[in-house]
């Protein structure tokens, strides 16, 4: 059994990564490790065994960064080479620089998925062709972004979700009522204003049976904080108090799909959605915008529908349409579910990528 070293920088346990690495360790076909900096929060009760490494900021590149890993790379060297069964991992941005060092140092049991729609396409290019078979994408979207060849899904590796979501049945509609749901960080790339606005746009009678609950916290930085202030005196100032709820943080996203209708990812080249996971293995289809891993994953009239990235008219006129026609209620749930990935399908081609490395 291989010892994976999934190594993501982060400073604490939230993310989708996260929620990708908590499913497949639930799968027990690997033994895994979580890398993360000095300064990272140990939740309680731990559910990835925490390894520490040099301080390194976890969703940038730069030349510091990069040479921040550096330092992280020899302790992650002086780990692989302790034992013939392990692996490293590597996931997000600092991941990746992670992986770079050790691909120049000769060691070979590396691997990295890029995890995000960076500005530095020419780096991630530059990567693929160090790296080669050794770097993977979440989707085919991501990888046609940064121009790397390919045809399908050849070098995707995509997450799954734990066989917990696929337990119970999908909420049963409400008369007269379409109740959205969404969950994720409050940062500005989620684009969760769009929600807002559609809302605000919608005829008053459709408005009238649209509600919006959503599940998630701010970052730990000024202009997260700032950003979910934002959301809340937005949703005041369009009158949509009534309408609108911002629940914070909660364990799982399970009670919010458990009370929903349909999922919203409104997120700018959004690289593959748990959430969206999350809700189709529980049968509830998705509103999404049409950039980014939703591209690949949305099946429009099975088990979604997609709107122009960034246009909340766009959306309010999704939103509107489902109303009308209640259409979403006539779906094959069981073929909704179907479209959900499985941790278990993903720590399988995992292990198969580890065993040739």
């Amino acid at each position: 059994m291989f010892t994976v070293l999934h190594y993501t920088g982060y400073r604490t346990e939230r993310g989708g990564v996260v929620a990708v690495l908590r499913a497949l360790r639930e799968t027990g076909r690997f033994r895994m490790l979580h890398g993360v900096v000095p300064e990272f929060a140990t939740p309680a009760p731990v559910t990835l065994e925490p390894w520490r490494g040099p301080s390194i900021e976890g969703e940038r590149i730069g030349w510091r960064e990069a040479w921040r890993a550096r330092a992280v790379a020899r302790a992650v060297q002086a780990w692989l080479q302790a034992a013939p069964d392990r692996v490293f991992h590597g996931h997000s941005r600092a991941g990746l620089l992670v992986a770079l060092w050790l691909h120049r140092w000769g060691e070979s049991r590396v691997v990295v998925c890029v995890h995000c729609y960076g500005r530095q396409r020419w780096f991630y290019r530059w990567a693929a062709r160090r790296l080669g078979s050794r770097l993977y994408w979440l989707t085919p979207a991501m990888r046609v972004h940064y121009g790397v060849p390919g045809a399908g899904w050849d070098q995707c590796l995509p997450g799954g979700v734990a066989e917990s979501a696929f337990l119970g049945s999908p909420p049963p509609p409400a008369p007269n009522r379409l109740r959205l749901g969404g969950a994720g960080m409050l940062v500005r790339w989620k684009r969760w204003e769009l929600v807002l606005d559609a809302l605000a746009a919608l005829p008053p009678e459709v408005r009238a049976q649209v509600t919006f609950e959503h599940v998630g916290a701010a970052n730990e930085d000024a202009d997260s904080v700032n950003y979910a202030a934002e959301l809340c005196d937005r949703t005041a100032r369009l009158g949509l108090m009534d309408q609108v709820t911002w629940r914070g943080q909660e364990p799982s996203s399970r009670r919010l799909l458990a009370a929903v209708d349909l999922v919203v990812v409104c997120s700018d080249h959004e690289p593959y959605s748990m959430v969206l996971q999350e809700a189709w293995a529980g049968g509830v289809p998705a509103l999404a915008a049409d950039s980014g891993g939703p591209v690949d994953l949305v099946r429009p009239g099975a088990n979604g529908w997609l709107f122009r990235s960034g246009d909340a008219s766009s959306l309010a006129a999704a939103i509107a349409e489902r109303a009308r026609t209640g259409d979403w209620t006539r779906l094959d749930r069981a073929a909704v579910r179907r479209t959900a990935r499985r941790a278990a399908k993903a720590a399988l081609h995992w292990e198969e990528i580890y065993q040739r490395l």
